[in-house]
């Protein structure tokens, strides 16, 4: 739909790091016992422009996936949940949390 690539040396308008992560089986959610990718960050191709005239998208993008946010046992490496069914089970979300790394030049 955005026309978005994870090339990043054939982008036109936008480009999404996630393309990778995906087509190895990675995501930010798990269901039925497989991951789905639902999180994104989108990056406009000005910030990966080697120009150094402002803020610039650094290498990669991440799921963030800190021991304190995922399952053990059954659902192991899953997203820790804050409710399974109706029952509040403690956890934080049932999506893993997406970032990307910014840099800009120092003046």
């Amino acid at each position: 739909v955005l026309g978005a690539t994870g090339d990043r040396d054939a982008v036109v308008d936008l480009y999404n790091p996630w393309v990778d992560d995906y087509k190895n089986g990675r995501g930010t959610l798990a269901y039925g016992g497989s991951w789905n990718l639902f999180d994104q960050i989108i990056v406009s191709k000005g910030f990966i422009e080697d120009d150094m005239k402002g803020w610039m998208f650094y290498k990669e993008a991440r799921t963030f996936d800190a021991q304190m946010l995922v399952q053990e046992g059954t659902y192991k490496g899953g997203p820790f949940r804050s409710y399974a069914w109706n029952n509040y089970i403690g956890g934080y979300s049932d999506h893993l949390p997406v970032m990307v790394y910014l840099v800009r030049p120092v003046k």
